[in-house]
């Protein structure tokens, strides 16, 4: 007998999927407050509960309230100060993902709306429903929603799911928000570009301020105020980021050091080994296993 195929198989696109998660918290900050910065190689996500922050990603400055939700890219360097009185109230979450969807999340903050905040209230009533059923001893606030994750098998699964539908409804109709407008943030913008087109050399504080039309001094207090760390220690970390997709992709360490405009191979292979942890060679080899 010939079974006739009336209904074909028509295949799902998916947009994007979360393979694993890092952290999943829900904390207040004080008035203030200044997270010092960091860089990863997962996403990471910080929506505004209540209050005002002021963040930093990358050369980008956003001044974020309550209902606003940034994405940060993998390797990008991030940190915020909270400049409301009040304080704030911050959802941190970050994850591993892949799929089409994820390069468009790229650099966007989006105000939420409505439909997009009731997403995120049903996610945190139902972690923390699960959350007041099992005995949380760890001292980590980055993991607390994460414990369920072994203790009731769909848990995981639904988390993703509120995320995913969050994700894809911001791609829907998603309504952006915009970098800060302010002198310092544009001036900060500025050197961020200059900086990432000369990363082949080393240039100094002068020169950068020269080409920011601003003084030394007033450069050194825009990346305090707004990257926490030094001129030079921001170019480093640049520099090292761009040595990290370089070594991915096959390139030899010496190679890379010299196009990244470091003294020598064994200087390049110390500043990168006090950053990552890792010696050049060795981070190349774990990239490719």
């Amino acid at each position: 007998m010939l079974i006739k195929n009336e209904f074909p198989a028509i295949p799902i696109i998916e947009q994007i999927h979360i393979t694993s998660m890092h952290s999943l918290f829900k904390i207040h900050y004080e008035c203030g407050f200044e997270f010092p910065g960091e860089t990863h190689d997962f996403w990471e996500c910080l929506y505004i509960l209540d209050g005002e922050l002021c963040v930093s990603a990358d050369e980008r400055i956003y001044n974020m309230s309550q209902g606003e939700l940034i994405f940060h890219k993998p390797l990008e360097f991030h940190k915020f100060i909270v400049n409301n009185p009040k304080g704030a109230t911050v959802l941190t979450f970050s994850f591993s993902a892949g799929g089409p969807l994820t390069f468009w999340l790229r650099n966007k903050v989006f105000k939420l709306s409505q439909e997009q905040t009731q997403i995120i209230d049903s996610l945190l009533v139902y972690m923390q429903n699960k959350v007041d059923l099992i005995n949380i001893e760890t001292e980590k606030i980055e993991y607390y929603y994460l414990h369920p994750f072994s203790r009731f098998p769909y848990y995981s699964q639904i988390i993703v799911s509120y995320l995913c539908q969050l994700f894809l409804s911001l791609a829907e109709q998603g309504i952006l928000s915009s970098v800060s407008s302010v002198p310092d943030a544009i001036t900060f913008r500025n050197a961020i570009n200059f900086l990432n087109t000369n990363l082949d050399c080393q240039p100094t504080v002068s020169e950068i301020a020269e080409y920011c039309n601003i003084s030394d001094a007033s450069l050194k207090r825009i990346f305090d105020k707004y990257a926490g760390i030094s001129v030079h220690k921001y170019l480093l970390k640049l520099k090292i980021n761009v040595a990290k997709k370089l070594l991915q992709d096959g390139g030899q360490v010496s190679v890379v050091a010299e196009n990244l405009g470091f003294a020598s191979q064994s200087y390049f292979s110390k500043a990168f080994k006090r950053e990552t942890g890792f010696t050049p060679s060795d981070f190349a080899k774990n990239s490719q296993t």
